[in-house]
């Protein structure tokens, strides 16, 4: 139950790095900009930690040829998610696309955990991890519809298709806890697997923007009088939370590791729209998220129950 506890701080911290970016996004001219930024914070911080911790940025060679091509695609996947996240955004809206996500996020993981898919340690679906799963799933859902009303977008009848790329986003985010999971065990550390992970989507983001080309100006929205020194701190927690899943998917599963810190993600999301922390709008908490709250521990204690009152 330690790790469990230790998967929602983590995730706790999720709704800050979100709430920062966004300032971030506000003083840059796309996404991809802000999204750059983020991961070269992010990386250069591992970079500093990996090479305290391990004494190198670099991996024996054997890892190359001994491991297969997949194990170093963990970042890859978490940008491809994280884009297409962003293209998805304003055509679906943030109420579909967070539930596709989350859906598709418990499917995928569970499904790696039964069959032992990307080399992880078999978690058989047990009863009472299908029970707790699926109580954590609606619970989380109930959370995320009590505090919003139904998206009005601005196409009246978006195609199918779409959804379907939202619940791709969430078998995105799934299969790169996996890996990193994986690579963490190759590796002996998670912040080396992280920083790894990091580098690699860095890589992708920057060639993202030479096709893309945006402006790199950085300018003061009309609103604000100056920029906060803390809006460049998002990679930071981003960092922190890649190190983290990655340390915590070998020990307790990846089902569990999304499970637990999306627990986490949902409470800090009401903690930072509640409060209105770091300039995010206030929007007071209902009743029913608290108790989607509520039943998503419940959840997560239903599936760990074998062991904890073992």
């Amino acid at each position: 139950m330690l790790y469990g506890l230790l998967g929602m701080a983590i995730g706790v911290l999720m709704p800050s790095q979100s709430a920062i970016n966004n300032r971030l996004r506000s003083a840059v001219a796309s996404p991809w900009v802000m999204a750059t930024i983020s991961f070269l914070v992010g990386t250069l911080c591992l970079a500093v930690l990996t090479w305290a911790s391990v004494g190198t940025l670099g991996f024996d060679n054997n890892h190359l040829t001994a491991q297969p091509g997949w194990l170093w695609i963990g970042g890859l996947v978490g940008v491809v998610g994280m884009t297409t996240t962003v293209l998805l955004l304003p055509i679906i809206g943030a109420l579909y696309s967070t539930a596709l996500n989350l859906t598709a996020q418990v499917i995928t993981t569970m499904t790696i955990d039964h069959f032992g898919l990307f080399g992880v340690a078999i978690y058989t679906a047990s009863p009472w991890r299908l029970v707790g799963a699926a109580i954590v799933l609606s619970a989380a859902l109930l959370a995320v519809v009590g505090g919003r009303r139904r998206p009005q977008l601005q196409r009246s009848s978006p195609s199918p298709i779409w959804y379907l790329i939202g619940l791709g986003v969430g078998i995105c985010f799934g299969v790169q806890v996996a890996v990193n999971g994986q690579l963490t065990s190759v590796l002996g550390s998670a912040i080396h697997a992280g920083f790894i992970s990091f580098l690699v989507g860095t890589a992708a983001l920057l060639c993202l923007l030479v096709i893309t080309r945006p402006s790199l100006r950085i300018t003061v929205p009309a609103s604000k009088s100056s920029n906060p020194w803390w809006m460049w701190l998002g990679g930071l927690l981003g960092a922190l939370y890649v190190t983290g899943v990655a340390f915590l998917s070998p020990l307790i599963g990846s089902a569990a590791t999304v499970i637990v810190t999306q627990t986490g993600i949902i409470a800090g999301s009401l903690a930072v729209d509640h409060f209105g922390l770091l300039s995010a709008p206030r929007k007071p908490v209902q009743p029913l998220q608290v108790i989607g709250l509520v039943l998503m521990v419940g959840g997560v204690i239903i599936m760990n129950a074998p062991e904890l009152f073992a």
